[in-house]
């Protein structure tokens, strides 16, 4: 599952990611962009699905995907979209296709944590994989919008703008952003609270049972009795605005 926040310009598309090793199942896409190299850490994420409107209304084509995939080689990885806290590299992305567990095609990104260089950074992103809470944030822009309800298509104005339709406005209808381009990704580190309780956590860890995720789970709930997991998704998204304002006012 990803999940979406608002910038003043920009999307910013949070989804479960993953620290994998040189001896990545040969069978996977990335296996041929991993080099047995001590300065990367590799980190691995699915972070956008096609054809498929998501909680927030937004809504990519298969065909805009595969374009714009192109878009994220190269581009800078930093920590929780700091443009100056910029600690790695997108290496590379692919199209994943439906599959039996899987409706949907979705992008996956590969990249490279320079990990002699920042290796007090590293602590902290492997800590919040252990925990299960590291997530990758890549923020999107587009060439236009198009309203679900009307199928108005108006000039790329930022999420929402005066310039747009009612339903865009008020949120009745979902937003088909054409020709996305991605211009950076952040590695996301909430602490020892989940960001969103629906993630997909298989994607987190692959070394972990079932049992102990829910036991992960179990714990938080019981560590913040009076939280909701739709207290734990605002905890996150608060902490993540937080760091888009200080951004934006350049702290």
């Amino acid at each position: 599952m990803t999940i979406l926040t608002e910038g003043d310009n920009s999307l910013f598309l949070t989804a479960p990611a993953m620290i994998v090793d040189t001896d990545i199942d040969t069978a996977s896409w990335a296996a041929a962009h991993i080099l047995d190299n001590p300065n990367y850490k590799w980190i691995l994420a699915r972070y956008v699905e096609a054809d498929n409107a998501n909680d927030n209304g937004q809504y990519w084509t298969y065909e805009d995907l595969k374009l714009a995939r192109p878009s994220i080689q190269y581009s800078p990885m930093n920590v929780d979209h700091h443009p100056t806290e910029i600690v790695g590299s997108w290496v590379n992305s692919e199209m994943m296709l439906p599959n039996d567990t899987v409706l949907n095609p979705y992008i996956e990104v590969l990249g490279a944590f320079w990990e002699r260089y920042f290796p007090e950074t590293l602590e902290r992103v492997q800590a919040a994989y252990e925990s299960g809470t590291l997530a990758v944030s890549m923020e999107c822009i587009s060439e236009s919008v198009t309203c679900g309800h009307c199928e108005k298509e108006f000039s790329y104005a930022g999420p929402f703008s005066p310039t747009y339709c009612e339903h865009i406005q008020n949120r009745s209808a979902h937003r088909q952003l054409n020709k996305p381009n991605f211009l950076a990704g952040a590695l996301i580190m909430p602490g020892n609270r989940p960001g969103w309780s629906k993630a997909d956590v298989k994607d987190i860890s692959k070394r972990s049972s079932d049992d102990e995720k829910n036991r992960l789970i179990e714990s938080i709930a019981a560590a913040h009795p009076s939280g909701s997991p739709k207290d734990w998704e605002d905890i996150m998204w608060g902490i993540q605005m937080q760091y888009l304002r200080e951004r934006t006012n350049g702290v």
